[in-house]
């Protein structure tokens, strides 16, 4: 755990939001991280979120002309997005999942992107993952 002002995020290989309420708009909410999220997603940084999260993206214009899910009833938040409603949607470098019965293939996509297919199947395999 860490306060985001002792925090450092340059050389991250990913920013990832965790869905919920009230707590993706308490994440929005904050200055400081749209600053950061918006610097991210210019770069080749990986920027993920879940849930109710992706709305942060949406409202930060993060998701326009992009592929994108998020939990049911959000959707509006979205803006400028392709909304699929799919489990797991990856456009460039942005990751949008749509809700606690697709955090494992949210987990997947993510570790697929940072450490490679190969790694990404043996963790499957040792997790028992189909």
């Amino acid at each position: 755990d860490a306060v985001f002002g002792e925090s450092t995020f340059t050389g991250a290989a990913a920013l990832v939001l965790p869905g919920g309420m009230p707590g993706a708009t308490n994440l929005f909410a904050h200055k400081g991280l749209q600053n950061v999220l918006e610097e991210a997603a210019k770069s080749d940084t990986v920027v993920a979120a879940i849930c109710a999260a992706p709305m942060v993206l949406g409202r930060l214009g993060l998701l326009r002309g992009k592929r994108a899910t998020c939990y049911p009833g959000f959707e509006h938040e979205l803006e400028g997005a392709q909304y699929t409603g799919e489990p797991v949607e990856c456009d460039g470098n942005i990751v949008t999942g749509r809700g606690p019965g697709a955090a494992m293939k949210f987990a997947f996509m993510l570790a697929s992107i940072l450490c490679g297919p190969d790694k990404t199947q043996a963790l499957k395999k040792a997790m028992l993952v189909e």
